[in-house]
């Protein structure tokens, strides 16, 4: 499987998602409490880099010949039994964290948010890694 344009766009955005929240510096949970335009540019975007963690899987299940779930956690799950990811964890949290900021907005925790910046986003580097060997081995099999 060759990584084709959609999957390395996606990486690609993933990338320059996390420089731009590394950008950011270490963040207080009293700057987003008083910061609404850093609070909401931190949800936006921890849900990109989700959604793009989704997208991502549901591509590569469809070309594998699969019909790809309908829900995030489900393609999470597709993902490990093909091998493509080596745990379901931590990448549930992130879909879980996804609805809740899709879903129940209005109740966001600004310590949640720190806290994914602070010690969480080397999740989605290793996302991005284990994406990039799955993609390797298919190439090596043919």
């Amino acid at each position: 499987m060759a990584l084709n344009g959609v999957i390395s766009g996606k990486l690609r955005t993933l990338d320059e998602t996390l420089l731009h929240l590394r950008s950011l510096g270490r963040l207080t949970t009293g700057q987003l409490d008083t910061d609404w335009r850093t609070k909401m540019a931190v949800e936006r975007a921890l849900q990109i880099l989700v959604e793009i963690v989704i997208d991502v899987c549901q591509h590569i299940i469809a070309e594998a010949g699969y019909t790809p779930p309908s829900t995030g956690r489900e393609a999470i799950e597709q993902c490990v039994q093909m091998n493509v990811l080596s745990s379901k964890e931590p990448y549930q949290q992130m879909v879980q964290f996804r609805n809740f900021v899709v879903h129940l907005y209005e109740r966001v925790d600004v310590v949640f948010l720190v806290d994914i910046v602070a010690n969480r986003l080397t999740d989605f580097e290793r996302f991005r890694d284990e994406v990039l060997a799955y993609v390797n081995r298919a190439d090596e099999d043919k």
